[in-house]
């Protein structure tokens, strides 16, 4: 058993996880315990290579909102921001790989996500999107707290359910009306004739998907 002495781990036969120290502002000092199976458990499990489904992106993104939960708590702030856009990229890949829409890219999840707002008229959809990418920012930059990072968490939380209703509901008539979902369109669809005005009762789906590229 590991026992602590004079500031030292002291290991006998049977040792415990290891043991992480943080050092807060006002002197408070704590101690977790850093269990190896539980850090097991947090990998997600993926499918094959360039096999993933609808389906495997619904649920990666519900590990990946689990996961960003976690990773907070043992205020593994970088990881959480990350987990926190992965799980909302997922959901909107989810929707996009059905509608035949291209979903390969940082930019394209980001349409998707400002589209479905439009299509279904729920403008919390892109706002949390756009949190979700700030999150991704955050990955790189560092610059935002704790309670920043959570609140996106419970944004993103809140609108998982949401992704998933939309996914299995039938899309919904859209038409054309400003440059700027003329150039979204064509950018999520690959359609490069569409214009202003034009219409489908489907908002744009593509069926059959497109082959992805090799």
């Amino acid at each position: 058993m590991e026992r602590c002495y004079f500031g030292k781990l002291i290991q006998d036969a049977i040792a415990l996880p290891p043991i992480k120290r943080r050092e807060y502002g006002d002197g408070t000092i704590a101690l977790y315990l850093i269990n190896p199976i539980e850090d097991r458990q947090m990998t997600t499990k993926l499918p094959p290579p360039g096999a993933a489904s609808p389906d495997d992106h619904t649920e990666i993104s519900r590990q990946f909102l689990q996961h960003a939960k976690e990773e907070l708590a043992r205020d593994s702030r970088l990881q959480a921001s990350e987990k926190t856009w992965g799980a909302m990229a997922h959901a909107l890949k989810a929707i996009a790989q059905e509608r035949g829409w291209r979903h390969r890219g940082h930019y394209y999840i980001l349409d998707i996500g400002s589209q479905i707002a439009d299509e279904f008229n729920i403008p919390a959809i892109s706002d949390a999107t756009h949190r979700a990418n700030s999150l991704h920012e955050n990955f790189y930059e560092s610059n935002d707290n704790v309670e920043v990072i959570s609140r996106t968490i419970d944004i993103v939380d809140a609108m998982l359910p949401e992704l998933e209703r939309i996914r299995s509901a039938a899309p919904r008539p859209f038409t054309i009306r400003q440059r700027y979902e003329r150039d979204r369109l064509r950018q999520i669809t690959g359609i490069k004739t569409l214009q202003i005005g034009d219409t489908s009762p489907v908002g744009f789906s593509q069926s059959p998907p497109p082959t992805p590229a090799a």
